[in-house]
């Protein structure tokens, strides 16, 4: 175990070692030093450390604090390499796989520096004056062999997800399978992915502990899409606009609103929204059945004002009508459907977390709050 560790240690420094001379001008050089012997204390050397040097021969020296992350905080691997450089006295540079968005948000707040292997870098040095940055991957190209990326497009994901954007924390692997009507097997695949891209973080038991929700809503479109990962998904005009479907469907029990019609339900009553009503979207069990009883004509998505689609997770088909109304998506799932709808829905999906952080700091753009 420890010489597999030390392994894929001595392969992230030659990766990152890698990336970033691609990032240096011809005239510099980069060089990741290893001491396995040095004492990484006051004054004394690091462990590992990254050597720049300029054109004129100076070095600008980083302490490296080598890690993987995956249950760990990314708030506690800042903390790390903000202790690393105090004790050392020395600008520090933190060394992943991966650099996701919270660990990269973590490190800048703490005014520490980082590098990965997809080539995510930010270096910092005020003498000599220093400042390397480049992008890397959107997510983790790579992962341990117990912890491979899993697929959020499917309807298992989609349960587990939802509930770990609605539920408090913090969740353990049963009681989050329970939650979400799923074996506690699928929630144990999909959380190191979601841990791996930094939208959840995890105790030691395995626990979620904390969930950055718009982090994860993000990390689930990334993969789900309203049009393709659902079975059937049908495009259509109402011929009599959308006042008179509006009226059938409240008659219905075998039609659940998303998208733009869930999103007016979970806004506060008078809240205007920010874009009128374009197309309505709905999940059925049968799209042709509630089009050929609504009157629906065929139409390309662009001329679209209504889509009707066999949801993956007939769940979404048992929640019912309410008090006149069709039943409405959980939500984030009406979320997750606004962000991969065509048109102004992304505008729409905003105005709803924007007011679903006014009451739930989970969902402020701080991605650091609980």
């Amino acid at each position: 175990m420890r010489s597999e560790e030390t392994r894929r240690t001595q392969e992230l420094i030659r990766s990152v070692e890698t990336s970033l001379r691609k990032e240096l001008p011809s005239s510099w050089s980069a060089q990741i030093r290893s001491e396995p012997s040095a004492a990484s204390e006051l004054g004394g050397r690091p462990k590992v450390s990254i050597v720049i040097t300029t054109p004129g021969g100076a070095e600008v020296v980083f302490a490296a604090e080598v890690s993987t992350f995956g249950r760990g905080s990314a708030i506690d691997a800042a903390t790390r390499g903000s202790l690393l450089r105090d004790g050392l006295g020395m600008p520090t540079v933190l060394i992943t796989d991966f650099a996701n968005p919270a660990l990269r948000a973590a490190c800048s707040g703490a005014g520490g520096v980082f590098a990965d292997t997809t080539g995510w870098l930010r270096l910092v040095s005020d003498t000599p004056p220093l400042l390397i940055t480049s992008q890397g991957a959107a997510r983790s190209e790579s992962a341990p062999r117990k912890a491979r990326t899993a697929r959020l497009n499917g309807p298992a994901s989609a349960r587990v997800i939802r509930r770990l954007l609605e539920v408090q924390m913090p969740i353990g692997v049963r009681e989050l399978a329970a939650e979400a009507e799923v074996s506690p097997g699928t929630v144990a695949k999909i959380l190191p992915t979601l841990a791996q891209d930094g939208a959840v973080e995890r105790a030691e038991t395995g626990a979620v502990e904390l969930v950055r929700r718009r982090l994860l809503l993000s990390r689930w479109v990334a993969d789900y899409s309203f049009a393709a990962s659902n079975r059937e998904v049908r495009w259509y005009l109402a011929p009599r606009g959308l006042d008179r479907v509006l009226s059938l469907i409240s008659q219905q029990d075998d039609v659940t609103a998303t998208g733009s019609l869930a999103m007016r339900e979970y806004l506060p009553a008078g809240t205007v929204p920010v874009t009128p009503l374009i197309i309505a979207a709905f999940y059925t069990a049968d799209p042709e059945i509630i089009a050929t009883r609504f009157g629906l004509v065929n139409a390309a998505p662009g001329a679209a004002n209504v889509v009707l689609a066999r949801p993956a997770d007939e769940t979404l088909l048992s929640l019912g009508p309410r008090k006149g109304r069709p039943g409405v998506v959980p939500v984030s799932q009406a979320l997750a459907d606004l962000l991969t709808l065509p048109g102004r829905a992304r505008e729409e999906a905003e105005q709803l977390i924007d007011y679903l952080a006014t009451t739930d700091p989970a969902w402020r753009a701080d991605e650091e709050t609980s």
